[in-house]
């Protein structure tokens, strides 16, 4: 009866340390999957869009024309080296998703060069198993100037922009408004009138602009005289103020008539000539064409009389 009860306090102590087990594994394993997210790019150039710190990878079937053209450089005629290179683009194809760089933690957006690319292709291929069945050539050296060809070829030609979809700007700082002074503690901060100059810096605009000449609405059609235009409060001396009379005369006191005595004393200006006028050499050539053929017709004349 001792050893029944024994064995099932032991059964019943494993059921439960399996179950915990178990939740805990579970639990971990969520937290891995949820933590571990990758964002695959369309190809090895262009944008990339995911959330901070997520993985970024491109497909191998992307990047497999660059690799074989970098593969190309190194090939020797009908593949004498061991360099195949449909070969090395059929591993990389082979190889699915291949993690280029990541997502950055604490910036809106950031870039995976094309060296970091070329890094992790040329790990994929180192990893992929026989480098002679891979295709990337017979010997360590010739092996060697593959994998650097293709790393110098899509270093050239890939690279990527990531930008984070949920990334918030941290705020900013409360700035103070410049020439105003923090209260002490325990007193309440003076208020000023609107209008009126505090103590520190800043400035308010004067309550009163009648020190400076402006123009004072008149009727409409009407012309406003100079006195009513700048008024006698003015800062400004009387020679500055304009005065209102006609043009080139002299004008009299506030108030009186403009002097019109240059009124009817304008003069022509002499403009350029009209290209329709006679102009003298025309009219010498008239001159000389009427006298010659005054002198053929006397000659006829004379001719038929004699």
């Amino acid at each position: 009866m001792r050893n029944t009860g024994l064995m099932k306090t032991t059964r019943r102590a494993l059921t439960v340390t399996a179950v915990a087990a178990a939740i805990a594994g579970g639990s971990l394993l969520s937290a891995g999957t949820a933590s571990a997210s990758t964002v695959l790019s369309q190809a090895c150039t262009g944008t990339v869009i995911g959330a901070l710190s997520d993985s970024v990878a491109v497909q191998g079937k992307d990047l497999a024309g660059v690799v074989k053209a970098g593969a190309q450089e190194q090939e020797w005629f009908l593949h004498l080296n061991g360099v195949d290179p449909q070969k090395v683009a059929d591993t990389v194809s082979k190889a699915g998703a291949i993690t280029v760089g990541q997502i950055p933690a604490n910036a809106a957006s950031g870039t995976i060069a094309g060296d970091a690319i070329a890094t992790a292709v040329a790990t994929t291929l180192k990893n992929a198993g026989d480098p002679y069945a891979v295709g990337l050539g017979i010997g360590a050296d010739q092996q060697k100037k593959t994998l650097d060809a293709i790393s110098h070829k899509v270093s050239g030609n890939c690279g990527l922009t990531t930008y984070a979809n949920n990334y918030t700007q941290p705020g900013l700082p409360t700035t103070q408004q410049p020439g105003t002074a923090t209260p002490a503690p325990g007193t309440s901060p003076a208020t000023t009138s609107p209008g009126i100059a505090g103590t520190g810096s800043a400035t308010a605009p004067p309550r009163n602009y009648g020190n400076i000449p402006a123009a004072v609405p008149g009727v409409a059609g009407v012309a406003v005289p100079p006195g009513a235009l700048y008024p006698s409060s003015a800062t400004l001396p009387d020679q500055a103020l304009p005065q209102v009379g006609v043009l080139g005369g002299q004008s009299t006191s506030a108030g009186g008539q403009a002097d019109v005595r240059n009124a009817g004393n304008a003069s022509a200006i002499a403009g350029e000539p009209a290209s329709g006028n006679v102009q003298l050499p025309m009219l010498l050539a008239v001159v000389a064409l009427a006298g010659v053929s005054a002198a053929l017709v006397r000659t006829w004349v004379l001719r038929k009389l004699s």
